[in-house]
Formats: structure tokens, sequence, C-alpha cells
């Protein structure tokens, strides 16, 4: 398979596109502003700055804003005629740049099993170490961090060379495509999908067994327990669905089972299975973590008066 390259400035976009870019913008821009809420809470909430689960939350919520982020970067605006402009002034003020951000998918994609993996982890040795699991999480927290950081790269190396590389060329915005390396890369995306669906889906039954035979005093401390189990496990299953569509995608490159209209869509597919797990903990922690509930309650609340007072100010004035 010979290299070729593409002149993004001259791409067309069909109304089908148009329409899932419209779909994708009216849950994601909310669901983006829910995350970042989220990670402010946190970070600054007092609350939650002894509990090393919520630790873990931030680097979570803080991998899927750039993630998410990433995708629109990388992935969607090149898809839109109107919007390359974007794309060229990024690589004209940082050369490379958008070379590396179309690498970052597949850095994510390691990663996202990692943030799913560690809340699971998490619950499970807070179940077996009730009274060490704390100090042991939070002494090794950023030393867990740089593990995944540095493991998500490693699968580079199963590959050679970049995916993509995107220049200026006689100043046209060109992206060369490298498919014999795609294929490789594709084809170490679907080994690792298959490895992370059985871990994932191993330890969610083990975290869900450990709990049920966990016998715990009716407490308001065994209350946010649970709750913080049926958070990990929830986005455990969450994740199990993102895994799957990486499976079977890289499943139909080998015996094309796919319909042709899925595959002619694939890249928004693919993008629309990595949003049900990058913009999901923001609404799994609203349905069970009662402190989030209220303090984005309490901070909806205080922003409506904000309002309020500034309209009264300004009929008044």
């Amino acid at each position: 398979m010979e290299n070729f390259t593409v002149f993004m400035e001259n791409v067309t976009v069909d109304s089908t596109t148009e329409i899932l870019t419209y779909i994708q913008l009216s849950y994601g821009v909310p669901s983006f502003i829910q995350m970042v809420l989220y990670f402010f809470i946190i970070l600054f909430g007092k609350k939650y700055k002894k509990s090393s689960f919520y630790r873990l939350v931030l680097f979570d919520l803080c991998t899927n804003i750039f993630v998410y982020a990433n995708t629109w970067i990388a992935i969607r605006l090149e898809m839109h005629p109107s919007m390359i402009f974007i794309l060229k002034a990024v690589e004209y003020y940082i050369p490379g740049l958008l070379t590396a951000l179309k690498y970052f998918p597949y850095w994510f994609f390691h990663m996202h099993f990692w943030t799913a993996a560690l809340l699971t982890i998490h619950r499970m040795t807070s179940i077996a170490f009730p009274y060490a699991y704390e100090n042991f999480w939070n002494r090794y927290f950023w030393g867990v961090v740089l593990l995944c950081c540095v493991y998500s790269h490693a699968p580079k190396y199963l590959w050679t060379a970049w995916l993509y590389q995107v220049n200026i060329w006689n100043g046209q915005l060109v992206c060369v495509n490298f498919p014999g390396t795609l294929k490789a890369a594709i084809n170490v995306v679907a080994a690792f999908s298959v490895t992370y669906f059985c871990l994932n889906l191993a330890l969610g039954l083990s975290c869900a067994r450990m709990a049920s035979r966990k016998i715990e005093a009716t407490s308001s401390k065994s209350n946010i327990k649970k709750k913080l189990n049926r958070i990990a496990l929830t986005y455990s299953v969450v994740y199990t669905a993102e895994v799957i569509w990486s499976v079977l995608n890289a499943a139909n490159g080998f015996w094309n089972f796919l319909p042709a209209f899925f595959v002619k869509l694939n890249t928004n597919l693919l993008v629309f299975a990595s949003d049900l797990f990058t913009l999901s903990l923001p609404f799994i922690m609203l349905i069970f973590d009662t402190n989030i509930r209220q303090d984005v309650f309490e901070w909806c609340r205080r922003t409506r008066q904000v309002s309020q007072q500034g309209t009264t100010v300004f009929v008044s004035h």
C-alpha cells in the first residue's frame, strides 16, 4: 500500500456528516462544560481533598477533557472545509503539532482503559484493605499516573513512523497518509481491544463479587462506599461499549462483515463510541454521588442568583 497525500483544503462535506456534527455538538458542548465544572468542583471542594477516589476521578476528568478537545482538532474539524483555516493556523504557528495530535487518539485509547480500570481497582483495594488503601493511593498516586502515561505510549513501538504527517506545502495544508503503518496500528488496537475487554470484564465482575460478599454496617460511611462502587462499576460497563466498537471495527478490516453504510460513516461512528465513554462520567456521578449532586445544584442556584441580581441592577439603573 503506497503512501498518498490529501489536500485538506480541497475536502468536501456531505449532508450526513453535517447532520452528525450538529448532533455531536448538541450533546458534546453541554457535556464538555459539565466535565470542566465537575473538575473544578472536585479540585477546590474541601470534602473531596482527602479522598484518593476523587483524585482518580480528577485524573479521569482531566484525561477526558483533553480527549474530547483533541478529537475536534485531530479528527472532526478536517471533515468541514470551513474549519480548515483553524488547522492551518495551528500548523503554521506550531509546525508538527497536528501530526502529534493525530497520534494522540491511539495514545488515549490505552489511557481510557486505565482511567476506567483504576477506579475499579481502587474500589477493590478499599474492600480488601479498608485500613491501608487510602495511604497507598495517596502515596503512589503520581507514580501510578506516570506509569499509565508511559505504558499508553509503549504500544507505539509495535509499529514504525507516524500514521499521518501534516504539513504546509506551497501554502496548502496537506496530510500524508501511511496506510501500511495505519494497518499495523489497527491490528495492534484490535489485539489490545480484546485484551482490555477481557481485563475490564474480569475486574468488573471481581469488584462486584467482592462488594456483594463484604458485610458492612449500615452507616453513612458504608453508604458512601456503596455509591463509589456503583460509580466505578457503571463506568466500567460504559467503557465496555467503547471497546466492543473497537473490536468490531478492527475485525471488519479482516472479514468485511459490516454494512457499507457503517463503513462509510466509520469515522463518525467511532467518534460517537468514544464520546459515549469520554463524556459519561459526569452523568454517572450526578446519578450516584450525593455530594456532587448537591454541589452542582448549589452552583446552579448561586449562578441563577447572580444572574438575577445583575438583571435587577441593570433594570433599576
